[in-house]
């Protein structure tokens, strides 16, 4: 297929694609870059038009794959280790020890990484969790890291990342957990099996419901890329999913009270902590 997108089938797919996932796609930014994917796709795909195109996202695509497909090329996945790092630290020194006298001993403390992109973010979680060692060593703890994109969750179940990635860690803490092979540092099997990594649509209410409740979750700079509407929507699944001695912690550039007023805001230090 050799086809140019009209604005008024880039207006067909942006609404589509909002209202599946809630990302907001602008003309400027990414009718070039969509244009040229549904052009390679329908190649592959054998279709002529962007019309047969968009009758398999709509009506045709019952596995879904054709949808994620296109989410993955959608999304930018760019993180590191101990990003904003104040966080990590706050729930080393504060979170988890506060929890830990809140939380019944009889159940888990859970953690949420949403989106978790390649892994980097649930890693880092992890290795807080077992830097403070106190709560790790006499209660169970569980890490979830969720995200839209099936082809970064891979990545995160692999465990290998670049030089780039990692050069924030601490060098005993780098030598401890990764051995590196070639240009490349891959992470101890013990640490990858800490981490529940599932391919999750923030917006699929249900599928976010089904995880359960989380102690703690992190969703650092994904509500920029959204509307109000959405960030409001999002904003309201997480308080669903949220145990009444939880807190969720966004990034630096967001503000949860802008969003919606139900939660409280506490402050840890640099952090700024959400709360029931």
């Amino acid at each position: 297929m050799s086809y140019i997108l009209s604005k008024e089938d880039f207006e067909k797919i942006k609404e589509f694609i909002y209202r599946k996932s809630g990302i907001y796609l602008e003309e400027d930014k990414h009718y070039r870059k969509l244009n040229s994917y549904i052009d390679k796709r329908g190649g592959v795909l054998g279709f002529d038009s962007f019309k047969d195109y968009f009758y398999k996202l709509r009506f045709d695509d019952f596995e879904g794959e054709e949808f994620q497909a296109l989410m993955n090329f959608i999304t930018v996945n760019e993180t590191y280790f101990y990003r904003e790092k104040d966080q990590f630290e706050a729930l080393e020194s504060h979170i988890l020890p506060e929890l830990d006298g809140l939380v019944p001993q009889n159940r888990p403390i859970r953690i949420l990484s949403s989106p978790c992109s390649t892994g980097e973010e649930a890693y880092s979680i992890v290795l807080h969790v077992l830097k403070e060692g106190a709560v790790y060593k006499k209660r169970d703890i569980e890490i979830v890291g969720i995200d839209i994109d099936s082809n970064v969750i891979k990545k995160a179940k692999k465990g290998i990342f670049s030089q780039r990635s990692v050069e924030a860690i601490p060098n005993d803490t780098l030598t401890k957990w990764f051995e590196k092979r070639d240009d490349c540092y891959h992470i101890s099997d013990d640490l990858i099996k800490m981490v529940d990594f599932k391919v999750v649509n923030v917006f699929d209410k249900v599928k976010m419901m089904e995880l359960g409740k989380f102690d703690i979750i992190f969703s650092r700079n994904m509500l920029i890329y959204f509307d109000d509407a959405s960030r409001k929507e999002v904003a309201m699944t997480f308080y669903d999913m949220l145990t009444k001695e939880g807190c969720i912690l966004l990034g630096h550039a967001e503000n949860m009270n802008r969003i919606v007023s139900v939660f409280n805001s506490t402050k840890v230090k640099q952090t700024v902590m959400y709360k029931k």
